[in-house]
């Protein structure tokens, strides 16, 4: 019987495994459910295994060269920088992802936050909540409809995200060096280079996985390219920003606001932190992917991943196919 272990269970507290449980069960796959925190325990839980689960456990060459029947990696969301690819590439195993999981949860999340910096909900709120009345209170207030929302990255969530951003009658751009000038613009954005990107956009929202060319691309000299009172959203991951410099410029007025639900070094929980405690940042604890639908689509998705592998199927989902 071939062996399926989620290695760190425990950093997804409110599941039961219900889905993989049955799924695997049903295809003769053995379901096993681990809590791993070092490098010994997962060799000691996955020894065996021909496929392991994975959330936040980085998952490096060492690693998988003491699993030695191991066939698959799959990563419980869609990025996978904490899996070394080249290794498994190398070492002739799959690596899969789950590209359609939580798109329209992350992109909700993205918008929401797009609206919430515009009208001020939050900052609004925590005045009235201070006994301050104050309609004016904050930055000034424009529509929807008068700004130019750029999408760094054109990914699944970003043309999600656009669809969303075009029923608000805003002009969006897009900047995603893999993606063609005409699928962008079967979307209705328009494909421009990043500088252009940068010095045109009244919302800059981020969208790309982190990678050695993508850390701190939101830096210093990027954001001296931007507008005067740009409006930044990052809801992809914390390292794509460089904290102190998107700090300074809250702080001098260049970024007129920021809406994050990533932060590099996170979990914050600082109320010290320069990025909370700025007035003008609306701050979510990395919860865009959250809603029950996204849940039970993740777990399904894991599960229907490993059967395709034991049926001799390459599945749709694998990161390093071509290497393979």
């Amino acid at each position: 019987m071939e062996k399926f272990v989620m290695l760190d269970s425990h950093t997804l507290p409110d599941a039961d495994f219900h889905q993989e449980k049955e799924i695997l069960s049903a295809a003769g796959i053995e379901c096993v459910l681990a809590t791993c925190k070092n490098v010994d325990e997962v060799v000691e839980a996955a020894k065996d295994a021909e496929y392991i689960g994975d959330n936040y456990f980085r998952i490096t060459d060492e690693v998988l060269s003491r699993l030695p029947k191991l066939k698959a990696v799959i990563r419980y969301g869609i990025g996978y920088d904490v899996v070394d690819v080249d290794a498994c590439s190398r070492r002739k195993i799959a690596l899969c992802n789950l590209p359609t999981y939580c798109v329209e949860d992350v992109a909700t999340h993205a918008i929401a936050l797009i609206l919430d910096l515009v009208r001020k909900t939050t900052i609004f709120d925590r005045q009235v909540k201070k006994g301050n009345w104050d309609v004016g209170y904050g930055y000034a207030t424009h529509r929807m409809s008068a700004k130019t929302l750029g999408l760094v990255g054109f990914g699944n969530i970003a043309k999600k995200l656009c669809h969303y951003a075009q029923a608000f009658d805003m002009q969006v751009l897009a900047y995603d060096p893999f993606i063609s000038v005409e699928k962008i613009k079967s979307f209705g954005a328009k494909k421009v280079e990043l500088d252009e990107l940068l010095a045109a956009a009244d919302i800059v929202s981020l969208h790309v996985p982190s990678t050695k060319d993508t850390i701190h691309m939101i830096n210093a000299a990027n954001i001296a390219k931007m507008k005067d009172g740009v409006i930044i959203v990052n809801t992809s991951r914390g390292n794509l920003i460089d904290n102190k410099a998107l700090s300074d410029a809250l702080a001098s007025g260049k970024v007129l606001a920021a809406g994050l639900d990533v932060i590099e070094g996170e979990p914050i929980k600082d109320s010290e932190h320069p990025l909370v405690k700025h007035d003008n940042t609306v701050v979510t604890p990395h919860s865009a992917y959250n809603s029950v639908e996204a849940s039970d689509e993740q777990h399904t998705q894991v599960a229907k991943t490993v059967v395709c592998f034991s049926k001799g199927e390459i599945p749709f989902n694998t990161v390093n196919k071509a290497q393979l």
